[in-house]
This record gives structure tokens, C-alpha cells and sequence, in this order.
């Protein structure tokens, strides 16, 4: 039970931190709308340019997601993000974003055609993805804050999710199930634009609340955590 109770500590203090630097941070919401118009030129672009335009949108939607995981980086470590931060975060993690898709993509575009060849192909590629999910789900975490190496981050994902899965995982499901709730409230007429608007806020309280966690996942282990809850601190 005292492992319990350490990990619901834990969850409340990172949760509350993470709704009160989301909050603080509520500015973030117009990158949503910065996103997606760079999305959408670089998609009326990408009609013109061939093949050209495929690598277009890839490095336009990689840029987004390195300027949403700065962003994000900057929430956590420093509480407030200024317009600098927002100017500079496009390039900072795009590389690693761009060599983490092109293996994705490799990886499934071999595994894929493969395992659909099979009589159970499509059950067997549904475990293939669920497992991709689940072990390398702490790869944003571990670009930003791990500060790993690309051809590392794979295995040190597969570490700390096989280390510390029991903390993580239902955390993220909470997380999840935020989104799902906002998306799922019979909102009527003009109140329907409300989950468009709070979805970026609540994206990057779920990217904020996951980085605090794997801070204190990282720094600490189980049994410190106990210890630490049964001298009291909550």
C-alpha cells in the first residue's frame, strides 16, 4: 500500500504543477493557430513541387513538432515562455524529429507489407504498433530532456518504460482520457468551438504533466519514493 499512496502523491504534485504552468502559460493556445497555417501553406505549396512537396510537409510538420516540444521544454524548466523561445524552437529539435520519422517510417514500410502476407497479418501488425506505442512512448521526453543521442533513444525509451511502466502508463491514460472527455461533451451550437479552443492548452498540460513525471521517474527510484512518502513529503 505505501507504493501506492508514494505514486498518488506523486501524481498530485504533477498534475497540479502541470495545471498551473499550463494555465500560466495560456498563450501557447495561438501556436495551434500558427501550426496549422503553416501546415495548410506548406500544403498548397506541396501541390506544386511533385515528390518535392511529400519532403516539404515532412520538414514543415517535423518543425511544428520540435517548436511544440521547446516549448514545452521551456514550460518545465524555466515557468513562462516568451516570444523568443516561440522565434527559436522550430530548429531545435527538428533533426532529431526528421531522423525519428524516416525510421518510423522504414521500419514499417518493410514491417508492414511482411507481416499483412501472413494469415494472422493484421492482428500481428496491431501488436507490432501497440509495442512501437508502448516502449518508445518516452521518446519526446528523452529528446528534450534526456538530451540523448538519436541512435539512443530507442533503447533508453525501451529502459525507462520497462523500469518504471507501472508509474507511467496510467498516467498518460489519465492524460489521454482528459482529451476524450473535452472532445466528448455535448456542447451545443456556437459552444461547440470550445474543444478547438482548449485543445492546444490541454495538449501541452499532457505534454507539461509528462515531463514533470518523467523528472521525477528519472531522478527517483520505487523505493525512494516510499521513503520520501513516509518521511512525509507529499
Amino acid at each position: 500500500m505505501d507504493w501506492f499512496f508514494a505514486t498518488w502523491a506523486m501524481y498530485r504534485r504533477v498534475f497540479s504543477r502541470a495545471a498551473v504552468l499550463a494555465a500560466k502559460n495560456w498563450p501557447v493556445l495561438l501556436t495551434a493557430f500558427v501550426y496549422s497555417g503553416l501546415g495548410t501553406a506548406a500544403a498548397w505549396i506541396a501541390m506544386w513541387l511533385g515528390i518535392l512537396g511529400g519532403i516539404l510537409i515532412s520538414l514543415v510538420s517535423a518543425a511544428c513538432l520540435s517548436s511544440f516540444l521547446h516549448l514545452v521544454e521551456v514550460i518545465i524548466q524555466s515557468g513562462k515562455v516568451s516570444f523568443q523561445d516561440f522565434r527559436r524552437s522550430f530548429g531545435m529539435y527538428l533533426w532529431d524529429v526528421v531522423g525519428l520519422s524516416f525510421l518510423a517510417w522504414l521500419f514499417f514500410s518493410f514491417v508492414t507489407p511482411f507481416l499483412l502476407q501472413l494469415p494472422q497479418g493484421p492482428a500481428l501488425l496491431l501488436c507490432v504498433q501497440i509495442a512501437v506505442f508502448v516502449f518508445f512512448n518516452a521518446v519526446p521526453e528523452l529528446i528534450y530532456l534526456g538530451r540523448t543521442h538519436l541512435l539512443d533513444l530507442l533503447a533508453q525509451s525501451y529502459r525507462f518504460i520497462s523500469n518504471n511502466w507501472i508509474e507511467w502508463l496510467p498516467a498518460n491514460v489519465a492524460g489521454a482520457g482528459l482529451f476524450l472527455l473535452l472532445w466528448s461533451l455535448p456542447l451545443p451550437g456556437a459552444l461547440g468551438w470550445i474543444p478547438l479552443l482548449l485543445s492546444p492548452l490541454l495538449a501541452y498540460f499532457f505534454m507539461v504533466m509528462r515531463g514533470l513525471l518523467f523528472i521525477e521517474l528519472q531522478s527517483t527510484n520505487q523505493r525512494g519514493r516510499i521513503f520520501r512518502y513516509r518521511a512525509g513529503y507529499r
